[in-house]
């Protein structure tokens, strides 16, 4: 019994140990250059140009007093019909350091992008709570709206793992669905704010 209590006893000195490595804040900053999203040649691993596929010339944005936070406003438009079926989604993760691109171990893989927009779960949630729901259709059709209203740029993370990734970021976006296959890229900082 008294190994039990010992076992149980260590178990939750672990648990505890890990709970302190989850519960991380980081403040994340999308940055102006996010407006435009086409990859190089380099990158782009795709046959369609995001600028073939959205139009987000009508996106405006205005900045808050902080100098830091900015609100995008507009439509986007989407300019083809996107085949139906799932939208894969691979990110990958770039730290800008010694004046150039970094690669780092992050990277985010979805299998159905359109499955995963609304769930609070995911990352992009800020974003895409704001839209209007009868607007959240995905895939789209060609001619379809997304409306951006106030919607901003700074948002904090809670409750993540502790990780290398403060600094300025730039996300590697590949979609593919059907025979479409594109690339958009994000830049933003991150900083951490809690432990």
């Amino acid at each position: 019994m008294k190994q039990w209590i010992g076992w149980i006893v260590g178990l939750l000195c672990i648990l505890l140990v890990l709970k302190g490595s989850w519960s991380t804040t980081y403040e994340v900053i999308g940055d102006e250059k996010t407006l435009d999203i086409v990859c190089t040649a380099a990158e782009d691993k795709g046959n369609i140009p995001i600028s073939k596929i959205l139009d987000i010339t009508n996106l405006t944005f205005d900045m808050a007093a902080d100098m830091e936070t900015l609100y995008f406003n507009g439509n986007i438009k989407v300019l083809m019909d996107v085949p139906s079926g799932p939208i894969a989604m691979e990110v990958d993760i770039f730290r800008w350091e010694r004046n150039s691109w970094t690669p780092t171990q992050l990277a985010l893989k979805r299998n159905d992008l359109c499955q995963s927009l609304t769930s609070p779960r995911e990352l992009w949630y800020p974003i895409f709570r704001n839209i209007p729901k009868e607007e959240l259709i995905c895939p789209p059709n060609k001619g379809h709206i997304y409306t951006l209203k106030n919607v901003s740029n700074h948002e904090f993370v809670r409750n993540v793992p502790s990780a290398d990734i403060a600094g300025d970021l730039k996300a590697l976006v590949h979609l593919t669905t059907g025979n479409i296959k594109t690339c958009a890229v994000l830049f933003f900082k991150v900083y951490i704010t809690k432990h």
